[in-house]
């Protein structure tokens, strides 16, 4: 497991060292450094392949592509190398990363002798902020893809890989919440009959979309995948007509691969997630917050970065309901300076109750700010 992470000159990070922990949750203004440490992540992992070999630091790859090396050294700088070092499994690991800054591939002044794990790792997943939309086919997987389970950066496989892997059975710790939806427990169990992840993912769909229920199947003979989605509900003995995805709920197919991610994640396995609430009412928000919760607390490690108090209060309720233990749960609130631009973190710590040590301004309380400003 990834402990911590210390930036140096990358981008806005100038210095910036951030504890991690199974469930990590970043917080703060636009352009204020999160999404940096998820591409420092990303930047160092596409720069290896598998079998651990390099031609130097990739800014340009599969997950990220940050441009130049000029584009990656923090602006303002009296230093030419940016450096990354990470602790995983109490083994520190450091890459100091320089060149000329026009140059696309810099590279490695120093990278350590031995490789973590994250790095190349199969158990791995990257889903940034811009995924699939609703469409009619999604592409099938290319083999290196469907070998390691990679639902793709924009989470474009998820379909192949429900077509795939849709029997799989989802751990016990996942399956979705039955209690609490207001739904019979007859249509729950005509929407979600068994442990599998088809299924387990048209449970938690439930929370966004009650009655709504997916499909997904390869065609044959082509290189891509329908997607479908069906409505089960009190009046209907089966359920209805196949829906394209483009005659639903826009944020039903765009929340797809975070819940995929979530329940087929193996125990052991990384995963970063960029606006996982994205397109989603509060109540999906939250929901998802309770899902990253169980996630964590079944082995596997996420880093989240949000912009939704439902769905940090999800993951407060999820730790207040012995969900996940308050220690395996991280915040951290970034922060920019208007006069230099460097990106600074404070980091609340959330109690066994749910509260927090300590609300930041800024910090998810816009919604205070503004009743007080209804009530002067």
């Amino acid at each position: 497991m990834l402990e911590h992470i210390h930036l140096e000159n990358f981008k806005a990070s100038r210095d910036v060292d951030v504890r991690l922990a199974p469930l990590t949750v970043l917080a703060g203004l636009n352009s204020s450094g999160k999404s940096t440490l998820l591409q420092a992540i990303c930047a160092l992992r596409q720069s290896y392949d598998f079998n651990g070999k390099t031609e130097g630091p990739s800014l340009s790859g599969d997950l990220v592509q940050l441009g130049k090396y000029g584009d990656l050294l923090a602006e303002g700088s009296s230093e030419d190398t940016v450096t990354v070092t990470i602790v995983e499994s109490g083994n520190t690991y450091q890459w100091k990363i320089e060149g000329p800054p026009k140059t696309i591939r810099p590279q490695f002044e120093k990278e350590p002798p031995l490789l973590p794990a994250f790095v190349t790792s199969w158990e791995f997943q990257f889903l940034q902020a811009d995924r699939i939309v609703p469409r009619t086919l999604y592409p099938q997987a290319p083999p290196r893809a469907t070998d390691t389970g990679f639902l793709g950066s924009r989470g474009e496989y998820t379909a192949d890989f429900l077509s795939r892997e849709g029997a799989r059975q989802v751990s016990t710790k996942r399956t979705f919440p039955r209690a609490g939806l207001g739904l019979s427990e007859s249509l729950l169990t005509t929407v979600a009959p068994t442990a599998g992840l088809l299924d387990q993912v048209s449970g938690w769909l439930q929370q966004l979309s009650p009655g709504a229920r997916l499909d997904a199947r390869a065609i044959g003979g082509t290189d891509e995948v329908l997607l479908q989605f069906r409505y089960a509900g009190i009046k209907l003995e089966t359920s209805s007509n196949p829906y394209r995805p483009t005659n639903v709920g826009f944020g039903l197919t765009y929340s797809l691969p975070i819940i995929v991610a979530c329940l087929a994640a193996p125990q052991g396995a990384l995963l970063l997630l960029e606006n996982p609430e994205a397109h989603l009412h509060p109540q999906g928000q939250a929901a998802l917050g309770e899902l990253l919760a169980r996630c964590a607390s079944d082995g596997v490690q996420i880093v989240a970065e949000t912009h939704s108090d439902h769905l940090l209060n999800g993951v407060r309720l999820a730790v207040k309901t012995n969900l996940i233990a308050s220690e395996n749960v991280v915040l951290h609130f970034f922060t920019r300076s208007v006069e230099t631009g460097e990106a600074f973190v404070q980091s609340p710590a959330i109690m066994a109750n749910g509260r927090l040590s300590n609300w930041p301004d800024g910090f998810f309380d816009q919604w205070d700010k503004e009743v007080d400003a209804l009530l002067e």
